[in-house]
């Protein structure tokens, strides 16, 4: 019981907001030796994957109360039962990592489309082994992540000196200088009147902090004023008022504006990014397609509103059909929103698609937790994989330009009313785990599979 407390509070430690990425390394050699040791490995890995997920996800509960925070838990979970059942038929770790690595892909992509936000890879921001991720994607890092423990549980000398020349190796590999030129600018981030789920319980709200905070803070022309996700609360086509003082705004400051719209789209509400042109008049809009299963639509509906008194206050979001880019300064730039960022393929076309990427998000539901810590590294680690330059604008924090190689270039504090400047750099480079696409995570797993077969083969285990 020691082991499996012990790993699983290491492993969620790696995870903002403490992020020591070597406490991963150190909490799966744990667990590795746990699981070795274990007379029920099933039960030992479905609870070290509940403990792990319990940890890290426990923000997902402040508003909503304990039990869907329990029952996502407990589906995350599940994953991690054939991990324990492929070591008691093998007793080989080599195996179980592979296990590990398919498990972690099934779960980004189902059910309701999917949750990776806990993949390993997604706690190893600071990891020497970062710049990995611009060649093989997130499961490259969280195999290498994984091999890395394997290592410490044999620690061996001969390992070990291999482990650390590989992180020196490895720091050689970080993105270059590819810059075609930049573009300023403006991030606002209003604040919400309110956090939890009641953020935007009054219609024009955010709406009005946001303007009120540009009017105030931005004094020159940028090439475009970005605002967040819901940073504009209600359709300003059906309110002319809203229309009219957006139209206002960007011919007072002669600036662009992209911001975060909550639309109607034939009765429904659709979740998107507008870029409004200095005269006010919409230039283009993206509609979110990558929809927050529970928040932006509520699956198996009749189920959840027994489970959960805040079911049936969800509206059920029309999701977009195709990915919409914004010109800023000759530039393309595309919009990501909020939870779209765990998605690989909806991040790999955005990217393969724009000179640079905006992140619009709303922490709002989740504010004063990890929630935003955890998505900013997440965001971070996409800037490497991609090797592009990301502006990510919250409506609470935290907000942050992001250089190509995940370094925080500026970001703002949580929880106020603020205005963040810089420079994006505009780049087409694309890296290798760009031009393999979606055979990255294949190969990856190939690879695990033949290093497991030839450990079985050689009777050789780390």
């Amino acid at each position: 019981m020691v082991t499996l407390l012990l790993s699983g509070a290491l492993v969620s430690a790696a995870f903002e907001p403490i992020g020591l990425w070597f406490f991963a390394v150190l909490g799966y050699a744990l667990f590795f030796r746990g699981l070795k040791n274990s007379r029920r490995p099933i039960l030992f890995a479905t609870l070290f994957g509940a403990l792990v997920n319990a940890i890290v996800l426990h923000w997902s509960s402040k508003y909503v109360g304990a039990l869907p925070w329990l029952l996502l838990t407990a589906l995350q979970s599940l994953f991690y039962a054939p991990v324990g059942f492929v070591y008691k038929r093998s007793k080989s770790l080599l195996w179980v990592v592979v296990t590990i690595l398919i498990c972690e892909e099934l779960r980004t992509r189902f059910p309701f489309g999917g949750f990776g936000w806990t993949r390993i890879a997604f706690s190893q921001v600071e990891s020497p082994f970062l710049p990995l991720v611009s060649y093989g994607g997130v499961l490259l890092l969280s195999f290498v992540t994984l091999l890395a423990a394997l290592v410490f549980t044999k620690f061996s000398i001969k390992y070990v000196a291999v482990l650390l020349a590989s992180m020196l190796l490895v720091g050689f590999l970080s993105n270059k200088d590819s810059s075609e030129g930049s573009i300023t600018l403006a991030a606002v981030q209003g604040n919400t009147p309110s956090v939890g789920l009641e953020f935007n319980g009054r219609a024009k709200a955010v709406f009005n902090l946001h303007l009120d905070t540009t009017r105030k803070l931005v004094k020159e022309e940028y090439d475009a004023i970005v605002w967040p996700e819901n940073a504009i609360d209600i359709d300003p086509r059906s309110y002319p008022e809203v229309a009219a003082e957006i139209s206002s705004l960007t011919k007072d400051l002669n600036t662009p504006l992209i911001a975060g719209v909550v639309l109607t789209e034939n009765g429904s509400p659709a979740n998107a990014s507008v870029l409004y042109g200095r005269d006010g008049a919409v230039e283009s809009t993206y509609i979110k397609r990558y929809l927050t299963p529970f928040g932006e639509y509520m699956p198996l509906r009749s189920l959840a509103e027994i489970i959960s008194p805040y079911a049936a206050s969800v509206t059920d979001f029309k999701a977009g059909a195709n990915l919409k880019v914004h010109k800023i300064a000759g530039y393309t730039i595309t919009p990501i929103i909020c939870y779209e960022i765990i998605n690989d393929g909806i991040v790999r076309e955005a990217v393969n698609n724009s000179s640079a990427v905006i992140v619009q998000t709303n922490s709002a539901t989740f504010a004063n937790t990890s929630e935003s810590a955890q998505q900013l590294a997440i965001t971070r680690i996409r800037a490497v994989e991609h090797s592009r330059e990301i502006l990510s604008v919250s409506t609470v924090g935290i907000s942050a330009f992001i250089d190509n190689n995940g370094g925080v270039k500026s970001q703002s504090a949580e929880n106020v009313s603020t205005l963040l400047v810089g420079d994006l750099q505009m780049s087409h480079k694309m890296t290798i785990a760009d031009r393999l696409g979606g055979v990255a995570p294949i190969l990856i797993l190939i690879s695990s599979l033949f290093l497991a077969l030839f450990g079985s083969r050689r009777r050789f285990e780390l």
